[in-house]
C-alpha cells in the first residue's frame, strides 16, 4: 500500500506522515513515446492531482497549514509498503517538491515538482560571474570527462554551489575520466538550465541513461541517487534481469498491447546559425527503399539551434536516425503491485525485463528482451508498464 510523508525539499528531512486519498503518478527513464520525433531526455518522476482534505494535514492554524505545505519549501515522499515491511516505512518510490497549490474550504490540491523540474529552474552559471562589469564573458569548460561526470559537475554547480541551492542529491560521478569535452557560455543562460543541459547530454548518440531515484538514507531522511550509464555501457546497471510472462487468460502481466509505427529513412539536421551559414547535416539510411518489397521514403527535419558545433549536431541527428530507421513496435501492459512477480521498489524504469509471450496474435512466441521505460499509476496497486520501442519483428 502507498504511504506519504511531508519532507523538507532542501534536506529530505521527513517531517510528518500525511494521508493522501488520491493522486496520479508517473516515472520514466526517458521519453517513451512511440514517435519519430522523440528525444531521449532524462528520467522523470512526478505525481499530480494530489488532493488532501484539511483534516489530514498535521496542523491546527492557518499559519501552520501554510508552513507544513509550503510550495517549493516542502516536498512529498511517496513510499510503497508491503506486508513484509510490517510497521516499517517501506521503499520510497517518488520524491518531489510541492508545486502550485489550490486551496478550498475543504481540501487542497497540488502536484509534485520532480527533481528534474527543480533543476529546470537552475541556470548553469558560476556564482558572481554573470553581469560583472555589465557584461558576461565567463565560460564553463569540462575536458576529458565521461558524460555522467560532466552531468555531475553541472548538477553540483546548480545545487550546492548556489545560495539556497542545496538538494538531497548524491552526485556520484565527479571527476570520472572520459573522452568528452563541453563548453557552456554564460551569456547563453537562456539555453543553460541544468535540466536542458542534462537532456542534451543524454540525447547525443551514445548518450547515457540518467535517472533520479529516491532512497531512505536513515530513519529521518530521504535522499536522491543520481544514476547514469557509463560511456562504455549507456544503460543503468542491475543485479537481476526481471521476467514477466503473458499467455491468453494468464501470466504475470495483464492487458498486453502492441503499438506499431513506420520508419524514417532520412533526417535533415539543422543547428546554430542563420540562413546559408546555419550548420547542416544529413543523416540517412535508405536500406528499406532497396529491399525486394520496398517501403516508401519518409523524411523528417531535426532542429537543434543550440548545437554550435558539427560533431554535436551530427551526434544528435544520427541518434534520431538510429532510433527510427526501421519500423517500430512498443509493448505495454499492467501488473498488480500486491501480487506481481517483481515487487514495486525492485523494478525501476531503465531496467532490462524479459517478456515471455505465447499466443499473442501479432507476435511470434518467444522471449522479448527489452527495457522498462515508464511506470504510471494512481493510489491503487495497478501499475501500467511501458516498454522500450524496439524494431518490429517482421518488416
Amino acid at each position: 500500500m502507498w504511504s506519504a510523508y511531508i519532507c523538507d525539499t532542501m534536506t529530505g528531512l521527513l517531517r510528518s506522515p500525511i494521508d493522501i486519498p488520491s493522486f496520479s503518478w508517473s516515472m520514466s527513464i526517458s521519453d517513451s513515446s512511440l514517435s519519430t520525433t522523440r528525444d531521449k531526455g532524462t528520467g522523470e518522476g512526478e505525481a499530480s492531482s494530489i488532493t488532501v482534505p484539511w483534516s489530514a494535514v498535521p496542523a491546527d492554524t492557518p499559519a501552520e497549514r501554510e508552513s507544513i505545505l509550503s510550495a517549493d519549501r516542502r516536498a512529498i515522499a511517496l513510499f510503497w509498503r508491503t506486508g513484509e515491511d510490517g510497521d516499517g516505512m517501506g521503499v520510497p518510490i517518488l520524491f518531489g517538491a510541492i508545486g502550485q497549490r489550490t486551496d478550498s474550504a475543504v481540501d487542497t490540491t497540488f502536484s509534485m515538482s520532480s527533481v528534474l523540474s527543480i533543476l529546470d529552474s537552475r541556470i548553469a552559471v558560476r556564482e558572481g560571474a554573470y553581469g560583472r562589469g555589465g557584461v558576461t564573458r565567463d565560460t564553463l569548460s569540462y575536458t576529458g570527462l565521461s558524460f555522467r561526470a560532466i552531468a555531475s559537475a553541472l548538477g553540483q554547480l546548480c545545487t550546492g554551489q548556489k545560495p539556497g541551492g542545496s538538494l538531497p542529491i548524491d552526485w556520484a560521478y565527479s571527476g570520472e575520466a572520459g573522452t568528452h569535452d563541453r563548453t557552456y557560455n554564460s551569456y547563453d543562460c537562456g539555453n543553460n538550465s541544468c535540466k536542458r543541459l542534462l537532456d542534451n547530454l543524454t540525447n547525443v548518440q551514445g548518450g547515457p541513461d540518467m535517472q533520479f531515484r529516491p532512497y531512505l538514507a536513515d530513519s529521518q531522511h530521504v535522499r536522491i541517487s543520481f544514476l547514469a550509464g557509463s560511456d562504455a555501457d549507456i544503460y543503468l546497471g542491475q543485479d537481476t534481469v526481471h521476467r514477466l510472462s503473458w499467455f491468453p487468460g494468464g501470466g504475470d502481466i495483464d492487458n498486453l498491447t502492441v503499438d506499431r509505427l513506420g520508419a524514417i529513412s532520412r533526417y535533415y539536421g539543422s543547428g546554430a546559425g542563420s540562413e546559408a551559414e546555419q550548420l547542416a547535416y544529413l543523416a540517412q539510411d535508405t536500406t528499406l527503399q532497396s529491399i525486394r518489397d520496398p517501403y516508401p521514403l519518409m523524411e523528417a527535419v531535426y532542429s537543434a539551434t543550440d548545437d554550435e558545433s558539427m560533431p554535436v549536431l551530427k551526434g544528435h541527428t544520427d541518434a534520431m536516425l538510429d532510433a527510427n530507421k526501421r519500423p517500430l513496435m512498443q509493448i505495454k501492459g499492467e501488473i498488480n503491485a500486491n501480487d506481481s512477480a517483481i515487487p514495486l521498489g525492485q523494478i525501476w524504469p531503465g531496467q532490462v525485463v524479459e517478456l515471455a509471450i505465447d499466443g499473442f496474435p501479432t507476435l511470434a512466441d518467444g522471449v522479448y528482451t527489452t527495457r522498462l521505460m515508464q511506470m504510471t499509476g494512481s493510489e491503487s496497486a495497478t501499475i501500467e508498464l511501458t516498454f522500450d520501442v524496439m524494431q518490429a519483428t517482421i518488416f
